[in-house]
């Protein structure tokens, strides 16, 4: 009947106009106890990041953890046995670099994730008291190395580590100025969301 064929044809775009405002799940766990973390800000501003990278739908992990727990991680998926800054695990490892939100389909809620980033926050902390001099550069490596602030290097490594769940990397010189490329949209993406919470007076 033409009543059927019609709600058949509303419901189904009622499903693409949900899909399309879909707001991907951020979901920030800390277990760890070395370093204070404002979490909501976290988010805050992953979900910034992710809006720039046009992967708002997409869900991702960030756990904030301990030396031991990514040195356990570090070992059993790199086969190195020693702790890092971040490590990531993309769930489209098999996409082209940045390939993801042309590729991925927006009412595939399954596919939708993008992956998790795992940060131990005590070789932040450590490599924060240590903060070096150098050059100017392009991508987060630069931009991270002089900061003495455990909240400014963890928000730089998500940034990093955004760019690894998109298939970014920088095993060549190439792959490398790609992924900074990348990375210096981000980060200042990463300094307009600074302005306007300073401007609506919430601190970093």
């Amino acid at each position: 009947p033409r009543s059927a064929a019609v709600c058949c044809v509303l419901r189904s775009a009622c499903a693409l106009s949900t899909a399309a405002k879909r707001r991907g799940t951020v979901l920030v766990r800390n277990t760890q106890r070395t370093h204070r973390v404002d979490t909501a800000g976290l988010e805050a501003l992953t979900r910034h990041l992710l809006k720039a990278l046009r992967c708002e739908s997409f869900d991702v992990g960030l756990w904030l953890t301990t030396d031991a727990s990514v040195r356990k991680l570090n070992t059993q998926y790199r086969g190195m046995r020693k702790t890092t800054d971040v490590l990531s695990f993309p769930f489209h490892d098999e996409l082209a670099p940045g390939a993801a939100p042309d590729v991925v389909e927006d009412d595939d809620e399954d596919m939708l994730n993008l992956g998790d980033i795992v940060i131990s926050m005590p070789y932040v902390a450590r490599k924060a008291s240590k903060p070096e001099a150098v050059e100017s550069g392009p991508g987060v490596a630069a931009a991270m190395a002089p900061l003495d602030c455990v909240d400014g290097r963890v928000q730089l490594l998500v940034i990093h580590g955004l760019c690894h769940l998109l298939n970014y990397d920088h095993e060549t010189e190439d792959e490398f100025e790609e992924m900074a490329a990348v990375e210096d949209r981000l980060l200042a993406a990463r300094a307009e969301w600074l302005a306007e919470r300073r401007g609506e007076g919430v601190g970093r």
